[in-house]
């Protein structure tokens, strides 16, 4: 039998449209697979301050697992906000979507300029049952059952550097110090800091970090791509 013109319509708008089905599907599936891969496994984080420098200069890109709950010191943990702000369900899969989206640049509900207001990147340097000491901005820590306190650079598991320099006489009172007396932790306490020990907010403004706001480890930093490196 001879096909019509119309026929022949029918079918190819119909195949089109079987194809777009497909095509959608696939995009649906892929970015379900993804948004679970980042959110159970491995997820970025961009760094939007120079609080981490040098170690994670501003605009590097760290992978996060939240699959680590329980950091040692020295490694970088994500936190989670400070203010205490609740995200609503719906809003936090919209913030996953445009943040997947946008390399995680943007972020519509929830976003803060308060010092508080974001998550964060910050380095574990005393975990529960430690008692700390800071002078020149540089952490002391004696673990338990030890006498003595070491830097927090013996203690580390991990290779890092600070960045310190003068600060002007104004800058007093900010509550950014380079000296405290001991502090004790207690259970599920830790005590973070940023390698930028002038300009980073860390356990010395808004104090210790329950586990419940660590997020995750960072264990590999990916961008820049020419100074790729596991963390």
């Amino acid at each position: 039998m001879k096909q019509s013109v119309s026929d022949y319509s029918y079918e190819y708008k119909k195949a089109k449209q079987a194809k777009i089905t497909r095509i959608s599907a696939a995009c649906v599936i892929c970015f379900i697979f993804l948004s679970l891969f980042f959110r159970f496994f491995l997820f970025p984080v961009s760094l939007k301050t120079s609080s981490m420098e040098s170690s994670l200069p501003k605009g590097s890109v760290v992978f996060v697992c939240p699959m680590i709950q329980t950091p040692s010191r020295g490694q970088v943990v994500y936190l989670s906000r400070m203010d205490n702000e609740n995200v609503s369900f719906l809003q936090r899969i919209v913030n996953n979507f445009v943040k997947f989206f946008t390399l995680q640049k943007v972020q519509l509900f929830g976003a803060s300029d308060r010092m508080s207001g974001s998550e964060s990147l910050r380095r574990v340097v005393a975990v529960p049952g430690d008692t700390v000491c800071m002078k020149d901005y540089i952490l002391y820590v004696k673990p338990v059952k030890q006498t003595q306190y070491l830097s927090e650079f013996e203690v580390s598991s991990k290779d890092y550097e600070v960045s310190v320099y003068s600060v002007p006489v104004e800058w007093a009172g900010l509550g950014i110090s380079g000296n405290f007396d001991n502090k004790i932790l207690g259970k599920n306490e830790y005590f973070v800091l940023a390698d930028n020990r002038i300009e980073g907010i860390d356990s010395r403004v808004y104090g210790v970090v329950d586990a419940s706001r660590i997020k995750g480890v960072a264990v590999w930093k990916f961008f820049p791509f020419n100074k790729m490196k596991l963390l």
